[in-house]
């Protein structure tokens, strides 16, 4: 989370302490069961390594911007290395080639100046098998769009548009961002939200899409998508 040094310090500093504390479950059952060393990126307090630890007995290491979430994250995980991923070579982090079998990014992506760049740059630390798991969140879902058809696009201290968000994405360009990146997107899975009266909000937009021959095979699934959770493996 947390990791472009362009973000508003007092932004993050202002975030309830919970932003920081978060567990992804969805993203924590597509780890491996066999991974033997996991880097988590953006680790935050460490509860999604310390969570991994616990089911996978796996050494797990952490990279994170903030000292102070840094400082309780070394307490849970077996390292951890407070540092800017989009300014560092792989090479200072002190990690070796081929290290690590699963390197997280939990809701990670979005805060980054060139999320490209950071896929990239970490390929070389995966194992031969490794591969990278992500949870991203998505601008196509139906709260998004409400609020769009009301000429709103207003940020907040947390969610679908956080202010310290740098990037946006949908399914089709979460894909993008990892083919691009030399990647293969083997699972991708979503976290869904929504009520009756979404519904009936994507029901009607869905016959708009389908009066105006706009092409959405899966408009419906996708907008009510709030999260994605990728596993991709390097090509």
């Amino acid at each position: 989370m947390r990791l472009s040094e362009h973000s508003s310090y007092e932004d993050y500093a202002s975030k309830n302490v919970n932003y920081y504390q978060g567990i992804n479950n969805t993203l924590l059952g597509m780890v491996p069961s066999n991974v033997k060393q996991v880097l988590d990126i953006g680790c935050g307090e460490g509860n999604l390594g310390a969570a991994i630890k616990t089911e996978t007995s796996a050494y797990v290491a952490g990279v994170e911007l903030f000292s102070s979430a840094a400082e309780i994250a070394a307490t849970r995980l077996d390292e951890v290395i407070v540092e800017n991923i989009e300014n560092v070579n792989p090479s200072d982090l002190a990690f070796a080639r081929n290290q690590f079998d699963a390197i997280m990014f939990g809701d990670v992506l979005e805060h980054l100046i060139n999320p490209a760049h950071v896929l990239k740059k970490v390929k070389p630390l995966l194992s031969n098998n490794g591969c990278v798991l992500a949870s991203i969140p998505n601008v196509g879902h139906i709260t998004i769009i409400e609020s769009l058809l009301a000429g709103l696009w207003t940020y907040t201290d947390a969610g679908l548009l956080d202010k310290t968000h740098y990037r946006f994405f949908t399914r089709r360009e979460i894909v993008m961002l990892f083919e691009s990146s030399g990647y293969v997107v083997e699972n991708l899975m979503i976290i869904p939200f929504s009520n009756p009266r979404y519904d009936q909000m994507i029901e009607a937009l869905e016959a708009v899409n389908q009066k105006f021959q706009i092409s959405t095979d899966h408009f419906k699934t996708e907008a009510s998508a709030y999260q994605y959770v990728i596993k991709a493996k390097p090509i």
